[in-house]
């Protein structure tokens, strides 16, 4: 059983770098979020995208907004009312400069 587990577990190592090595310059992420106005959902959304692509990116991105030694392209979000709030749905595209 221990066997099967780490073939597995190297199997799944070995695919996820060959991804990441067909796509080495851009990396697309996504990211929910609710807030009063739908202009601070998507800063929200934003954010939340920011800290999956590096958490180390995040201090600078708070302060100015600056996704330092990336280029943000693609930015698309889908934003309803929910409730009181508005929720939404965002992607981005992070590629390295």
């Amino acid at each position: 059983m221990k066997m099967k587990f780490l073939i597995c577990a190297a199997i799944g190592a070995a695919m996820s770098l060959g991804a990441g090595a067909a796509n080495a310059g851009c990396v697309t992420k996504a990211a929910v979020a609710t807030s009063t106005s739908a202009d601070s959902a998507r800063w929200f959304a934003l954010e939340t995208m920011v800290q999956h692509v590096s958490w180390g990116l995040w201090p600078g991105f708070v302060a100015n907004g600056d996704v330092a030694g990336y280029k943000v392209i693609n930015k698309r979000y889908r934003c309803r009312p929910d409730g009181g709030m508005v929720t939404c749905h965002g992607r981005a595209t992070f590629c390295t400069r």
